[in-house]
């Protein structure tokens, strides 16, 4: 590894680092400290004692970078050992070391790298007995033989065993890396999936608000502008008939400033501040009368009102006050419209129709009146019909289904 790869390693490992930094000093002491004083007081030659502690000395304190650096660990382990057995004729207390390298190179070094330590280990195991038991005793004795081997046997238990708990430890903590990751990857998926949900919701909020405003800001605002015109025009002919114009005028004012608040106070729900008496009733079917005799037209209603949800009964309302926006905007001052409300046990069936000018009509293309009358009624699984008349003006067919519980009567 390269200067950064290390230094992030030893940053990775930093809680590590002070935990083998005391393992390394807890066996100079309780290792290396009573190996010399016991071989000080019964070796009375003590001629290989500088050897075994000095490397002893290096071996333990290697310890202290082993989960920061294990390579470096291991080498410098396996350095020291060697030369240990070259000096010293008889086994050390820095023998230990031996499976806490093994274990450490397998729970921390990826790949076959780590596989080098077996290597390593085999090949000690081979070289230390033939160094502390052939060479010291001779060839040619079977005990000298029989403990050679025993003796190589325990070697390689001290690097294998340890070697294989290491890479069983890896092998469990790399499981529960990839189970933290797909919990997390699930979790990430489950947020976006709530993020776009709420998007959706939002979007569709916002469309719903959206018609709302269209449908009462559009309707009131031709309302008053054809009465301001016709009472404009009998002024002076007929005052009593102005007087009336601006009668409805300030009433249709009046009621889409209660309608706008209605809505703002919607979007302001939750607020302390807001008060009780926004919360006016929706526009429901028995509404619709006078509805349209705010706007001049003729009304026709056939069977009896149902009782039905009041999003269904708003549904109606807004369609037919939408129509009669668009003739008033744009059929001309001699359109008639005429709406006709039929009530049937299966749905509403609404038609409004009038004699303006039909194709010869002039719009600026932007309005989201009639994909706002093909939303309202899609949303209740409606149909809605709009284009000009064979004759003359333009036509409007909309059906509403009634839903199988949508029985009884209201009372007009």
């Amino acid at each position: 590894m390269n200067v950064m790869q290390a230094v992030r390693a030893f940053k990775a490992a930093n809680d590590g680092w002070r935990v083998d930094l005391a393992l390394a000093g807890a066996a100079l002491l309780l290792g290396l400290l009573p190996y010399v004083i016991l071989d000080h007081l019964f070796d009375h030659a003590q001629t290989d004692l500088a050897a075994a502690t000095v490397t002893t000395f290096i071996a333990f304190l290697a310890i202290s970078v082993r989960r920061a650096f294990p390579m470096v660990f291991m080498f410098v382990t396996a350095g020291v050992l060697l030369i240990q057995v070259a000096l010293v004729p008889t086994p050390t207390v820095g023998i230990v070391v031996v499976p806490l390298a093994a274990y450490t190179v397998a729970r921390w070094v990826p790949g076959l790298r780590a596989r080098l330590v077996v290597v390593l280990g085999a090949a000690g195991a081979v070289v230390a007995p033939l160094r502390w038991i052939v060479l010291r005793f001779g060839f040619g004795e079977p005990v000298v033989t029989v403990a050679a081997i025993l003796a190589s046997g325990v070697c390689v238990g001290l690097v294998i065993t340890p070697y294989a708990l290491g890479r069983r430890a890896r092998d469990m903590v790399s499981a529960q890396a990839t189970l933290l990751m797909a919990e997390t990857e699930h979790f990430r998926t489950l947020l976006s999936e709530r993020e776009h949900e709420a998007r959706a919701i939002e979007a569709r909020t916002r469309n719903q608000i959206a018609r709302e405003l269209h449908d009462v800001v559009a309707h009131s605002l031709s309302v008053m502008v054809v009465q301001a015109e016709g009472g404009y025009a009998l002024a002076s002919k007929k005052p009593e008939a102005a007087q009336a114009a601006l009668g409805t005028i300030a009433t249709t004012g009046r009621e889409a400033l209660g309608e706008m608040r209605r809505i703002v106070a919607v979007l302001r729900e939750g607020d302390a501040e807001a008060e009780p008496e926004l919360y006016t009733p929706l526009p429901t079917l028995v509404d619709i009368p006078r509805l349209v005799e705010k706007t001049g037209a003729a009304l026709t209603v056939t069977g009896d009102v149902p009782d039905v949800s009041p999003a269904l009964g708003l549904t109606a309302y807004r369609v037919i006050q939408e129509a009669l926006t668009n003739v008033l905007k744009h059929a001309g001052p001699h359109a008639d419209p005429h709406v006709a409300v039929s009530y049937t046990p299966k749905g509403i069936d609404v038609e409004i129709i009038d004699s303006g000018l039909g194709q010869r009509a002039t719009t600026d293309g932007r309005g989201h009146g009639q994909r706002g009358m093909a939303e309202r009624l899609g949303a209740h699984g409606g149909t809605v019909e709009v284009g000009p008349r064979a004759d003359n003006g333009y036509r409007v067919h909309a059906w509403l289904p009634l839903p199988a519980t949508a029985s009884g009567r209201i009372k007009t």
